[in-house]
């Protein structure tokens, strides 16, 4: 396997919509890239690590009386010196200081009054005295409203009301987001129970959006509604599942500002990944919380459910034998484990708990008020100045109290600073991020890949990589140097052979930048590769890192190589096709007989995002493999394109005819379309693909989704 084309182009600002969540859309962007700050991690700019313990004896009772000195923290197995300590007393009534009583109508409380605050405050953005968080249980209640169905919205949030109402205690701060169309802030810290009611009472189920897990394309077991064929929907999964944990890393990142435990109840109906193409999404958002000192309490709103092979009395009967042989009760077992499975791991992983299978919400309210009724705050300098991005191991006993235990947080993810490596050590960190279990996410990547086929038995892949041009700090550690972003990828085989590298610099000329960095804040920077290989399952990781701050990120998915001759052999009425791949530009480049996209001297830059403007174009490549001829030896393979909202289909392609081969030395029909977007509301749209070979019988509905918006300002918004 080798790369085999390379291109460095600036796509529009439009392509950062669907998969940067809704979530990280909400967050206010700077202004410019000079006054664009980069995020602030455990170990970052203070070099203070917070742990928070909680210390029981025997009995499983709160030990309350420990001094720093009773304490022996390592940080790999070399002894810390504590610099802060502070015991957390959530049983007692909590202090009103005098600073906050004096303050009055103006200040955040008076004696005996309701206290409200920020829940994303920091430090930098809005200063909070230390006392105002001291023996306070800070909690959000999280509802993701894009899995919930109505019922489940309107249980989850009778339950709230309940809780508030009945079982909030005095040292209670609460806070309400959720996650729709963007990630909100409904409700900030607040012990003001009829505020709080307010903004549940707000989250009207109606406006959930109930995205259910699509299908994988296998009509087995699915329910027999009519239609002549089963949606691929696996591309909807992994954006879906990207949404969620991607507004759960910036909710955490929101309320890392505050030292002390913070306690988010998640409400959603699970969260589905498909294979490990969410698993650095799903890491990276465990880690965002764990530095953040977030526990993340995972409810399943959906309670406890009761599967029926033969399909729910609201459905249509299953298709095919899986009724009857046990597959299709199977799959949905398979499919809720799947879902649960990804929120435990949120909660495992974070220092929380899971809560499934269960139509009772209470006890996950209990547990929080449980697991943060007393626990100590401590704070120390690492004897390891070392900025390298490392895993740093922490272990936490008490020597002199025989018999207790102690639960903390198992480590932490130290601070990366390239202004302290040479060459060969940012071609190590580089490589470390591209292996690491959890790497570091402070600069947002993301990519696409496909299939072509170039012979019997060999496939290209192409790899678009796109980073926002806005994330790229453009001052640093070498204010004066022309910026640039080291990209370096592999992709490994199922026994995790390496057996393809990628490995480049990109270096932005002041063209591309612009004047202060107004231009290549309004685009995206865009990588283009590519690969040959022979049918199977392939695992692609990238990594990335800006040479300015030294700021990193990652991006890793698996891709299934299909043997198309094999399928058609199996399926009478599976079609050979190619993936469909879709952008909005064409560039003008050199043909290249190993890069099917390059063939007419102008390939199609793929769509990453899969977001337009309506002043835009929508370009679609794809091919169709072997067709049947007639007795006169002429092909009859028609394909169109349309465009759905909903269930409704708003837009529809003339049917494209074929006679003849356009490709005859790959035996491909190369099919290119055109379709301006202008007559096109905003909106998010499913595009779907029509392909028939009419002489063979066989068809093909791929289907994949896009959003289409209106055109950016002068400003680029």
């Amino acid at each position: 396997m080798r790369a085999l084309r390379h291109s460095i182009i600036a796509t529009s600002l439009f392509a950062l919509a669907l998969p940067l969540s809704p979530a990280q859309q909400a967050v206010p962007a700077p202004a410019s890239p000079q006054a664009r700050k980069p995020i602030v991690t455990i170990v970052a700019n203070t070099s203070l690590v917070l742990v928070n313990l909680s210390v029981t004896d025997k009995n499983g009772n709160p030990v309350r009386d420990l001094k720093a000195g009773d304490i022996r923290l390592l940080e790999d197995g070399k002894p810390q010196k504590i610099v802060s300590f502070d015991f957390e007393n959530l049983d007692a009534p909590p202090a009103v200081t005098a600073s906050a009583a004096a303050s009055g109508p103006s200040g955040v409380v008076v004696s005996g009054a309701p206290l409200s605050l920020k829940l994303g405050a920091t430090p930098a953005a809005t200063p909070v005295a230390e006392e105002t968080y001291r023996d306070r249980r800070l909690i959000v209640l999280y509802f993701d409203l894009t899995t919930m169905q109505p019922e489940d919205v309107q249980n989850v949030i009778e339950q709230a009301q309940s809780f508030v109402k009945t079982k909030m205690q005095p040292a209670d701060m609460v806070g309400i987001a959720s996650l729709g169309n963007t990630l909100q802030v409904n409700q900030d810290f607040t012990s003001d129970k009829d505020l709080l009611l307010k903004g549940l009472n707000a989250l009207n189920p109606a406006t959930s959006n109930g995205f259910e897990a699509g299908s994988d394309g296998t009509t087995d077991g699915t329910p027999d509604n009519g239609n002549s064929f089963t949606a691929d929907d696996t591309e909807f999964n992994v954006a879906n599942a990207d949404r969620s944990l991607e507004a759960i890393q910036t909710l955490a990142e929101m309320l890392r500002g505050i030292e002390q435990k913070k306690s988010v109840l998640f409400f959603s109906d699970g969260i589905s990944r498909s294979g490990v193409d969410n698993e650095i999404t799903l890491r990276t958002a465990v880690n965002a919380a764990v530095k953040a000192n977030v526990a993340l309490y995972t409810v399943d709103a959906r309670g406890l459910q009761v599967r029926v092979p033969g399909g729910s009395a609201n459905q249509a009967s299953s298709r095919g034998q899986g009724a009857y042989t046990s597959a299709a009760a199977l799959g949905q077992i398979n499919s809720q484990f799947g879902q649960q499975e990804t929120v435990a791991t949120l909660a495992n992983d974070t220092g929380g708990d899971a809560f499934l299978d269960s139509n009772d919400f209470a006890p996950a309210y209990s547990k929080v008020e449980h697991d943060t009724e007393t626990y100590y705050l401590v704070g120390y300098h690492s004897s390891n100045p070392s900025k390298d991005g490392k895993y740093r191991k922490i272990s936490i006993t008490i020597p002199d109290r025989p018999g207790v235990r102690v639960s903390a947080r198992p480590g932490y993810y130290a601070d990366t600073d390239i202004a302290y490596l040479n060459s060969s050590g940012r071609e190590a960190q580089l490589m470390d991020q591209l292996t690491a279990d959890v790497p570091e996410q402070t600069l947002p990547m993301y990519a696409s890949d496909g299939y072509l086929r170039l012979a019997k038995g060999r496939y290209f892949i192409p790899v678009a990589i796109a980073i926002p041009g806005a994330s790229i700090p453009l001052k640093g550690a070498r204010p004066n140097a022309v910026p640039s972003v080291d990209i370096d990828g592999m992709v490994r085989d199922r026994a995790l052979r390496q057996i393809g590298h990628i490995q480049t610099t990109i270096r932005l000329d002041r063209r591309l930048v612009g004047d202060n960095g107004a231009q290549i804040a309004a685009r995206n920077l865009q990588y283009d590769s590519g690969f040959s290989v022979t049918p199977g399952l392939y695992e692609i990781r990238l990594a990335a890192r800006e040479n300015q701050v030294g700021e990193m990120g990652a991006f890793g998915t698996v891709v299934n190589i299909p043997d198309l001759d094999a399928i058609e052999a199996k399926s009478p009425t599976a079609l050979a096709m190619s993936s469909v791949v879709i952008g909005s530009q064409l560039e003008t480049v050199r043909p290249s007989p190993q890069d099917p996209l390059t063939a007419s001297g102008n390939a199609l830059v793929p769509s990453v995002t899969h977001v337009f403007a309506t002043n835009q174009h929508l370009y679609l490549y794809y091919e169709i493999y072997d067709p049947k001829t007639d007795a006169t030896g002429a092909l009859r393979v028609r394909t169109n394109v349309a465009l759905y909202r909903g269930k409704v289909r708003v837009f529809q392609t003339a049917v494209r005819d074929f006679d003849r081969l356009t490709d005859p030395g790959r035996k491909a029909v190369v099919v290119q379309l055109d379709l301006p977007l202008a007559q096109l509301k905003p909106g998010y749209y499913t595009c779907q693909v029509d392909a028939l070979d009419e002489n063979a019988g066989r068809v093909a509905f791929p289907r994949l989704p896009i959003l289409v918006r209106a055109p950016a300002d002068a400003h680029g918004k």
